[in-house]
């Protein structure tokens, strides 16, 4: 009777804990015990990544690092070198308008040419202002807090802010991510990017979906698309107005879970309706500037809610007035082909030496993916869609 009741409570917020997200977030104090001291403080950033990683998980940021967090390596300039077997078959970004974010390649020969001509711009420009930084919250080891000191001198892209890391916390780190940002950078950042350390994020898909083009649909990421999102690929739903963008994989009509054995298990004294508003899966999602100010502000003014995805993406964002948008190309499952990792964003979960696989596979610019058959029916595509309207 308990658990179909949901009352039984969880660890760290029983019924009498405050749920007051002020309280905890201090959003008028400096809370971050470590700051990133790479951090670009005179160029607008176009993409800021944020990964959420656990205190103890040197590995995993080591190869985040290695691999798709290596912004200087693998940027925009891999796009081209990706889809080389699609060239001229998928929307080019709009470059133009991101000019005062992007670099021109300066190793290509034909870097004398303005990126005012579009055509072949996407050839050469090869980065994109970017920049990807670790969120990490307390540890009571002080030999852990001590590595983790170690690490961010050696490469100064932390951020540990004051507060304990553990599961039921996930909500405290992902608003203390948007605090971090409004107070340091906000002005200067166009997008920004929440994601976990088990995920792999194919950067030059996403700048591009961000800057305006569309990523080409891939046999093997066909099963990831509905018919709506299949046509979604057409011109009309490329991203040309990013304001209140707040982006992913939604999930639609989901129920709160009463077994209490549940990692997602919802009490209903956190949560008392029946249905949650449709969110974002926590795995990784992107958002404008904008649409994290709102977020941050209506947070502050909302009962806390452990599983962060249902409060950011779903409760604060239906109360600021925001859509989720969802995209087929992020993910929370594993796909068995890593050819779908060629068409997609991101990709969950994976461990460390799994995403320097991932890495290889995508920047190895000698094997080709193919497209779908010539014969392939979208009308055959199953509608996923007909409960997100």
């Amino acid at each position: 009777r308990n658990i179909q009741n949901r009352i039984v409570s969880i660890p760290g917020w029983s019924y009498n804990t405050s749920r007051d997200t002020a309280e905890y977030v201090f959003p008028h104090l400096n809370t971050s015990l470590i700051e990133p001291t790479t951090f670009d403080t005179e160029n607008n950033i176009f993409l800021l990544i944020v990964v959420c990683s656990a205190a103890n998980n040197f590995y995993a940021r080591q190869s985040i690092r290695e691999t798709w967090g290596n912004t200087s390596e693998f940027n925009y300039n891999y796009l081209p070198r990706i889809h080389s077997n699609f060239r001229g078959k998928y929307l080019r970004a709009d470059l133009k308008r991101w000019r005062g974010y992007l670099y021109e390649d300066p190793q290509s020969s034909s870097s004398h040419v303005s990126v005012e001509n579009v055509t072949e711009a996407a050839e050469r420009v090869s980065f994109v202002r970017m920049k990807v930084i670790f969120l990490l919250g307390q540890t009571q080891s002080n030999e852990t807090q001590n590595q983790i000191v170690a690490e961010s001198e050696q490469f100064g892209d932390i951020v540990q802010e004051s507060f304990v890391d553990s599961y039921n916390n996930l909500t405290l780190k992902t608003v203390m991510l948007l605090k971090w940002v409004t107070n340091n950078c906000l002005d200067r950042v166009r997008f920004v990017m929440k994601c976990d350390d088990d995920v792999f994020v194919n950067v030059p898909n996403l700048l591009h979906i961000l800057l305006g083009g569309i990523v080409p649909v891939y046999n093997d990421t066909l099963s990831f698309y509905d018919l709506t999102s299949f046509l979604a690929t057409r011109k009309k739903s490329a991203i040309v107005d990013p304001k209140h963008l707040l982006m992913g994989f939604l999930f639609c009509r989901a129920k709160p879970i009463a077994d209490v054995t549940s990692k997602w298990y919802s009490p209903i004294y956190m949560y008392s309706g029946t249905t949650y508003p449709n969110y974002l899966s926590g795995t990784g999602y992107v958002m404008s500037a904008d649409t994290l100010t709102l977020l941050y502000n209506t947070s502050l003014k909302t009962p806390l809610f452990h599983l962060e995805d249902v409060f950011l993406t779903g409760i604060c964002a239906n109360r600021a007035g925001l859509k989720p948008r969802h995209s087929p190309l992020f993910t929370y499952t594993v796909v068995k082909n890593l050819c779908a990792i060629r068409g997609m964003i991101t990709q969950h979960p994976l461990s460390p030496d799994d995403i320097r696989r991932a890495y290889d596979f995508v920047t190895n610019t000698t094997i080709q993916c193919p497209a779908p058959d010539v014969h392939f029916n979208s009308k055959k595509v199953l509608g996923r869609s007909k409960l997100c309207k």
